[in-house]
């Protein structure tokens, strides 16, 4: 099935690029410019200097004031790193950064499961810069924060209990317990040693030699290439999503989201005041359960950097669902009053 539906997928592609050519060159443009304009200038310094950290071993000490109050979700000093660097610089840092000490043996395949459910978030500069002007006026952003980065905790809690459950020793009586509980803790009291503990093979006992700045500066921009070639191509998909006739105008700016977040935020925002304006809070809710998920653009960025890690793109999707229901129920529930 898969084999039957793949070449057909680029040759409707191929149609609508060669039939509605303006249209592509605008969404290629707009894509384009988001990369520029946005994503580049944020996203690439903050790339660099967390490559620089990883290579050249300063992980630990950046992370020493925050590892104890992580290490409850069972995160190592790198661990602790990944999930602060993909809450402080978004899409698809979190992920990326998992994905390198999963690859440089720095952290256990068990900790990169747990941090897949909690790699890839919006930054707090979105949030702050470009989804909070598009809110409805009734939403404060304090509020649209406790919905977007407060499932972050069940998010890790859960991860944990499904990481711990899959990895149980085969017995179940009292002595198994003893083990893995007596794993966890020496997990968590080398943590301070700047490598998490374990029996994972893959650990590595010496810190590798720091990589030079040109070769992290050009992975960096190999990267951030890629990021701008999917923001392309599905900034093209969320254009003929809102131009095509044969969609209803009130499903458009929710398709717009799935492909691609920040368009579709923008058009739920300008629905609010549309011909058929929708409720400014149920919109203020879809707009957080888009950056919530991040689109099946930022899908795809997280899948090019998390290849050859040992990381499922499938359980990244369902983390992220999960997290964008829960984004969109936290702010229904902290603005019922409101309503």
């Amino acid at each position: 099935m898969k084999k039957s539906i793949l070449p057909i997928l680029p040759i409707l592609t191929l149609i609508l690029l060669l039939t509605h050519p303006a249209l592509a060159c605008a969404g290629a443009k707009s894509g384009l410019l988001l990369w520029w304009g946005v994503v580049l200038p944020t996203l690439l310094p903050f790339m660099l200097c967390s490559s620089l950290l990883v290579a050249w071993g300063g992980v630990p000490l950046l992370v020493k004031p925050f590892a104890p109050l992580l290490r409850c979700f069972g995160l190592s000093p790198e661990g602790s790193y990944a999930l602060i660097a993909g809450l402080l610089c978004g899409y698809p840092m979190g992920a990326k950064t998992t994905a390198d000490f999963l690859r440089g043996g720095f952290i256990q395949e068990r900790e990169g499961r747990i941090l897949l459910a909690a790699a890839g978030w919006p930054s707090p500069m979105f949030l702050a810069g470009y989804m909070a002007p598009r809110l409805a006026p009734e939403i404060p952003l304090w509020k649209a924060a406790l919905a977007l980065y407060l499932p972050l905790f069940p998010l890790l809690l859960t991860a944990r209990a499904l990481a711990l459950l899959k990895d149980r020793p085969a017995g179940t009586g009292k002595n198994a317990r003893h083990r893995e509980n007596a794993g966890d803790r020496r997990s968590a009291g080398a943590g301070t040693a700047g490598r998490p503990a374990g029996n994972d093979a893959r650990i590595h006992a010496a810190v590798p030699a720091p990589a030079p700045f040109d070769e992290v500066l050009m992975n960096a921009l190999e990267i951030m290439v890629k990021i701008g070639g999917f923001l392309m191509i599905y900034s093209i998909l969320a254009a003929f999503i809102s131009s095509s006739g044969h969609i209803p105008a009130l499903l458009k700016p929710f398709l717009s989201g799935i492909v691609e977040m920040t368009t579709g935020i923008d058009a739920v925002s300008r629905s609010m005041s549309g011909p058929v304006p929708i409720n400014g809070r149920s919109a203020s809710a879809a707009i957080l359960a888009f950056a919530a998920f991040g689109g099946l653009s930022g899908v795809s960025q997280t899948n090019t950097v998390i290849k050859n890690a040992g990381l499922s793109i499938r359980h990244y999707v369902l983390w992220k669902l999960l997290h964008a229901a829960l984004s969109a129920a936290v702010l229904l529930l902290v603005t019922a009053q409101g309503a």
